[in-house]
């Protein structure tokens, strides 16, 4: 089908295309048939409907679906010919596609294409990395954290709240001396200075010292998504009855604790976490490599990106990024402003983290580095172990969310990291234990 491309603007194209008048007669001809022959109509025998009234019944669905049909093939037609690389399968509004069943019609599609570039040179980049080290410190570090993650709470029934406890408190919300609100079987957090899950930075120390049956007042201001809402952004004072103290305590390093984790001994566990320690540092080292040998390709091949793609890629990660800090516990309206805030910095991210994959896209087709179906296989297999599932369930998960392409472009862009950091030319500096980029 005739088509043209004419120049949008960095890595866009207006695609016009012209849709003979014969292909859409013979489309539509052809679509009547099969509805003739499928349609089931009381009074009529199978195949013997006639077009007059499959017309009346079928005729809008009929014309869409052919439209739809003869859009999609003219559009992949016309990106073999002019072979374009897109980025993205565009969005078609039908709606705004004039369509004559009896002629020809033309349809313009605004597309968004990958960069131009030629694959930089990516061998022997100098890089500074720090030396990593699982040091007798970070070893013990780690096993702190091993036990404040086999932490367990205990009912305190004596004595009083220090800093660190989860205390149980019924709470009266009182605005300009009145009672507006009251809640039984609060929560105080000591360590994240919460209050009924208010903010309440510094007063939890006011619970430090005092005793069940003790009423303990926080000043906090409410926040403006509160309800009752005729209240929200007031000042309040929070009247808390302490009812129960509760403390996390943390296991002893013994024998005990190394046999629960799998190890014959304490000393066998402090090797065992200093193995695994050392083994993540040179994976966090070697993840610096390639993002140091990466701002060096950034550098050497500079090259425009979509601005449309990029502020999508960057109003998604927003959303998401809004969404953790609500789940965490952060009211929306904090939440909303807390990541307007990040936005440049959100959006450099994403331009960065497409530069990347543009690159490693351009690397892996310049030295034939391609994704098998073993290497499907492989890594379907570790998600699957990884979360306690069957392989077909991960399968069918990826197919049915469409996300196996994605999976694709991450192995080829693990493969390509490989590379580029194995031929890296890579010098020890810098502080010990570092190896991480902001």
């Amino acid at each position: 089908m005739p088509s043209e491309v004419q120049d949008a603007g960095p890595c866009k194209r207006l695609l016009k295309i012209s849709v003979p008048g014969e292909r859409v007669k013979e489309a539509m001809a052809a679509t009547w048939q099969e509805a003739r022959r499928n349609a089931s109509f009381k009074g009529f025998r199978p195949g013997k409907v006639p077009r007059s009234i499959l017309e009346k019944k079928l005729g809008k669905s009929v014309q869409k679906d052919v439209q739809q049909q003869l859009v999609n093939d003219a559009f992949k037609e016309a990106v073999e010919q002019h072979k374009l690389r897109l980025l993205r399968n565009p969005r078609i509004d039908l709606e705004k596609v004039p369509f004559d069943p009896n002629g020809p019609f033309e349809v313009t599609v605004a597309v968004e294409l990958k960069p131009e570039f030629a694959a930089p040179d990516f061998r022997g980049i100098e890089v500074i990395a720090p030396p990593v080290k699982a040091t007798p410190e970070l070893v013990q570090r780690e096993l702190e954290d091993i036990r404040a993650r086999r932490a367990s709470v205990v009912r305190v029934d004596e004595g009083v709240a220090t800093k660190g406890d989860f205390v149980l408190v019924d709470v009266s919300y009182q605005v300009d001396g009145a009672i507006v609100l009251h809640h039984e079987n609060a929560l105080v957090d000591t360590i994240r200075d919460q209050v009924d899950n208010l903010a309440a930075q510094g007063a939890t120390a006011l619970f430090a010292g005092r005793e069940i049956g003790a009423t303990v007042n926080v000043e906090v201001k409410l926040p403006d998504d509160f309800k009752p809402s005729g209240f929200a952004g007031a000042q309040a004072n929070l009247l808390c009855s302490i009812k129960r103290i509760h403390r996390i305590t943390l296991p002893e390093l013994n024998e005990d604790l190394a046999r629960d984790l799998g190890a014959e001994s304490v000393d066998d566990l402090r090797s065992k976490v200093e193995a695994e320690l050392q083994r993540r540092l040179e994976s966090q080292r070697d993840r610096y490599v390639e993002e140091c040998v990466f701002d060096e390709l950034i550098r050497r091949a500079p090259f425009d990106l979509p601005d449309d793609f990029l502020a999508d890629l960057t109003s998604a990660r927003m959303r998401e990024f809004e969404a953790d800090l609500v789940q965490s516990g952060m009211p929306e309206a904090e939440a909303k402003s807390n990541v307007a805030t990040h936005a440049n910095r959100i959006r450099q991210d994403q331009a960065r983290a497409l530069r990347i994959s543009l690159l490693a896209e351009s690397i892996a087709l310049a030295q034939k580095l391609f994704v098998t179906e073993d290497d499907m296989q492989a890594n379907i297999q570790a998600l699957a172990a990884a979360q306690e599932r069957t392989p077909q369930e991960v399968y069918d998960e990826l197919y049915d969310s469409g996300q196996l392409a994605a999976l694709r472009v991450q192995i080829l862009e693990r493969k390509v990291r490989k590379l580029i950091r194995h031929t890296a030319r890579v010098s020890e500096g810098g502080v010990e234990g570092a190896g991480s980029r902001g």
